[in-house]
């Protein structure tokens, strides 16, 4: 399987399979491939302009086929599990593919330019440097697959219609999938997606492409998560873990909420604070908890009115107090920063899900 030299299918293999297109009939093979000990060898194989239906590309213990360099131009492959195939700079330009399971496929340099997919499960495929140029994907699923590097300029990623069961749209899975370093452009599109912090959207032409409403705002948080764990992994333990704390209180600079309970906590804390040692503060009245809970929120909203103050008999209060005061300010900015980005973008966030068990394998048959 590593061996990417020139190497040609195997001869009868080859014929058998390329009789029963044309007669549209894989029983033939099927039953030839289900008794064979060895690996199927279709390296290099030219299988263009075929219909290729139901046919098995597993022996009979499971393993897939070598179909490196093999070429499908302008063919059509319909309800074919080629999962764990090696499909390596595999030509399948023009191509239709429909129900079709590439679960854990090698696609490595593979060519889908101008492919159209319908129901296609690419559920751990490996895609690095792969050509999707132009290609559309309907109603298929990507998780954990890996799309580095790959041309997807043009693509389109297009989810079925509106579901009256279910009362919504169907969602694409794409928890997990890597794009890191991907080309995409202008035209190329992704419809509404479900997408993890797993997910990985780092390329340089990430802003180019289009995304449905919400969908953009969710990568952005995925991507900015990435690039701070990788920050993490090159500085000191007590960098990371300030930092962490920081970005724990917006969680990475998305939820205002988050912010919002964190100051009204911190406020709750200091509050307490000061209601058990009122002593600390000049004209508070001991054990009075509103009064307790007003000057912790007025030190945290930095507004200091003045009619409580640190007591100048105290070095403890105007330490607490300052650490108060910087805490305060930076919670403030973070949700005005967050609010900002709010008010400035499309919509909502939408789309982020917690990371999913891997979805089960299963190919619908096309009438």
């Amino acid at each position: 399987m590593e061996n990417h030299s020139k190497e040609e299918p195997n001869k009868e293999q080859y014929a058998l399979l390329v009789s029963c297109a044309i007669k549209e009939d894989f029983s033939a093979w099927n039953d030839y491939v289900s008794t064979l000990d060895e690996m199927i060898k279709l390296r290099g194989a030219n299988f263009d302009e075929l219909t290729i239906k139901s046919a098995r590309f597993k022996n009979k213990h499971g393993k897939g086929a070598d179909l490196y360099g093999a070429t499908f131009k302008g063919s059509t492959l319909e309800s074919i599990d080629l999962s764990d195939t090696h499909l390596m700079r595999a030509n399948f330009q023009d191509a239709t593919i429909a129900s079709c399971l590439f679960c854990e496929a090698a696609c490595e340099e593979a060519v889908f330019e101008n492919t159209t997919f319908f129901i296609v499960n690419f559920t751990h495929a490996r895609c690095y440097n792969a050509n999707f140029r132009n290609a559309k994907f309907f109603s298929s699923s990507f998780y954990e697959t890996q799309f580095a590097s790959a041309n997807l300029e043009g693509a389109r990623f297009i989810t079925e219609k509106y579901n009256p069961l279910a009362a919504k749209k169907p969602r694409l899975n794409m928890c997990g999938a890597n794009f890191r370093d991907t080309k995409l452009n202008s035209e190329t599109y992704f419809d509404l997606c479900d997408v993890s912090r797993n997910t990985d959207f780092r390329s340089i032409s990430f802003e180019s492409a289009n995304f449905s409403a919400g969908l953009r705002q969710t990568l952005q948080y995925c991507n900015r998560r990435h690039n701070w764990n990788d920050w993490y992994k090159k500085q000191g333990a007590l960098s990371s873990i300030l930092v962490r704390l920081f970005w724990m209180h917006s969680d990475y600079g998305r939820s205002a909420k988050r912010i919002i309970s964190s100051f009204f906590i911190a406020s709750l804390l200091f509050a307490t604070f000061y209601f058990f040692f009122p002593s600390q503060v000049q004209n508070l009245q001991p054990w009075q908890p509103i009064r307790s809970l007003y000057f912790s929120i007025v030190t945290m909203t930095t507004l200091g009115f003045g009619d409580m103050h640190a007591s100048p008999d105290s070095w403890l209060a105007p330490c607490i107090i300052m650490i108060q005061v910087l805490y305060g300010y930076v919670l403030l900015g973070g949700l005005i920063t967050v609010l900002s980005n709010l008010f400035s973008s499309d919509g909502p966030a939408l789309g982020l899900v917690k990371h999913p068990s891997a979805p089960p394998s299963f190919m619908f048959t096309m009438r």
